[in-house]
């Protein structure tokens, strides 16, 4: 076996969930017609037919969604986050920073992906179903006392083929009291 004189380098890889980034574009080469998730014309829709016409949007993966954006969170009538990270955040943080938003503007449309939400694993002392999805409205709900807390996502057993690494799957359309 020949030894190399070529020198190496070990790069680290940094943030590896930062290639849903490309994946949409991937996906979307997945069909030949054009199309829409189903997820994504959801956003549309209550966009539309609430009457919001300002949107300040938060994302990591570019969705493509047709609505009008703002630069300020302040100019906004919808907040609309679709950000990955949020649901990586300890469960206090995603209230804390939900508390943020609405301190903002009092009308949030939140992607949470489930598969994400309690990555730390810590305790939560409040009674919830023991059904996951419901337990995570109800666990918003009752973190959230001053608000509204809408649960408009679709429940179905995940089984891959849903790309919720593109657009998170828990939807919650939540609103300042």
């Amino acid at each position: 076996m020949k030894k190399t004189t070529k020198q190496i380098e070990i790069v680290p890889s940094g943030n590896l969930y930062k290639w849903s980034k490309n994946f949409k574009r991937v996906q979307d080469r997945f069909f030949n017609n054009q199309y829409k998730l189903r997820r994504l014309q959801q956003i549309e829709d209550f966009i539309y037919l609430n009457n919001f016409n300002k949107i300040y949007h938060e994302y990591d993966v570019d969705l493509e969604l047709e609505v009008s954006t703002v630069e300020s969170k302040s100019d906004a009538d919808l907040i609309l986050i679709t950000h990955q990270g949020y649901s990586r955040y300890p469960l206090s943080g995603i209230i804390d920073k939900i508390n943020q938003w609405l301190e903002d503007c009092p009308s949030l449309y939140l992607c949470l992906n489930r598969h994400y939400l309690n990555i730390d694993n810590k305790k939560v002392d409040i009674d919830l179903p023991n059904d996951y999805l419901p337990a995570i409205t109800s666990w918003l709900s009752q973190s959230l006392p001053n608000t509204t807390v809408i649960d408009i996502s679709r429940n179905y057993v995940d089984n891959g083929k849903y790309f919720t690494w593109v657009c998170p799957d828990r939807h919650y359309y939540i609103k300042k009291i």
